[in-house]
């Protein structure tokens, strides 16, 4: 072989060999598409809280903050990318939790369940995501007695509120390049006890990556009890955070003692597809299902 030709050969290797892509914030364009995701999510947030009014079904609730979200997400990189189209969309659905649900409370069309009344405690939880990078977010209210209305607000209510605000507030700054995940839980704890309430125990942070809402990384709430390990419960691995990482600061206090309670009315409906398993399957109903969950 001549040296012209080796050259060509090692020349047309390197072309064959792409980049790695950067999918962290050390990238700006996939700083945009977190920060593009997050204005859809804040406005589908917007619009769902001037909706929880009485006589408000919590279906449509969902329905409608989708919508919100789908709508908003198809007008936005609408351009083809190597004759592949963006995805984009829900990256959680839209969930609204009455009362003592905690959370993930998103119904079927075939249930029926009672109308919002003033009064009741309502969790929204909602997702959207540019490319597979996504923006969560959450938000406690109390629904009015009507539109434009002010609710009224009992004591114990407005002090866990205002406790799980400020431990948000903390946790978020807590969460920097070279600092631990016990430290945050050991900061969201000292909020809690100032304040006279209890972290929920099975609500956890979590790290987040291109296409994975719940990555390895995870921040407790609280550390769990003899009890609680004995029981099944599992201690997060302690961790350290990374410069450009991306988190979702998740925090819920009860006025109770945190832990939580099969309802025994409600079933599960939100369920996660783990893309590290393959699938072998024979029924043409569960081949139609799964890519059905491929694709949303």
């Amino acid at each position: 072989m001549s040296d012209d030709e080796s050259t060509s050969s090692a020349e047309s290797a390197a072309e064959e060999k792409e980049p790695e892509e950067v999918t962290d914030l050390s990238n700006s364009d996939v700083c945009t598409k977190y920060q593009e995701a997050s204005k859809i999510v804040n406005l589908a947030l917007q619009g769902l809280i001037g909706q929880c009014i009485p006589g408000a079904q919590v279906l449509d609730l969902c329905k409608f903050g989708a919508t919100i979200i789908d709508t908003s997400a198809s007008k936005m990189h609408t351009k083809k990318v190597n004759g592949v189209a963006i995805e984009k969309g829900v990256a959680f659905p839209v969930c609204v939790s009455v009362n003592d649900v905690i959370c993930n409370n998103s119904p079927l069309g075939s249930e029926e369940l009672e109308p919002l009344k003033a009064g009741d405690i309502v969790k929204i939880d909602l997702g959207c995501h540019i490319d597979g990078y996504i923006s969560v977010a959450a938000h406690t209210l109390i629904v009015p007695t009507g539109p434009g209305e002010t609710p009224e607000v009992d004591a114990a209510i407005g002090n866990v509120a205002v406790a799980a605000y400020n431990a948000m507030l903390v946790a978020a700054a807590s969460i920097k390049a070279g600092a631990k995940n016990t430290a945050v839980t050991e900061i969201v704890n000292k909020v809690a006890d100032a304040y006279g309430v209890n972290a929920i125990s099975s609500v956890r942070m979590h790290q987040m990556k291109r296409f994975v809402i719940d990555g390895v990384k995870e921040v407790a709430l609280k550390d769990p009890t003899a009890d609680e390990l004995e029981a099944g419960e599992e201690k997060v691995d302690e961790c350290e955070f990374d410069q450009a990482e991306v988190y979702a600061v998740d925090v819920a206090m009860s006025t109770g003692e945190g832990k939580p309670r099969p309802s025994g009315v409600h079933r599960t409906t939100v369920f996660k597809r783990n893309v590290e398993a393959n699938y072998r399957l024979k029924m043409k109903n569960s081949r139609y299902l799964l890519s059905e969950v491929d694709k949303k």
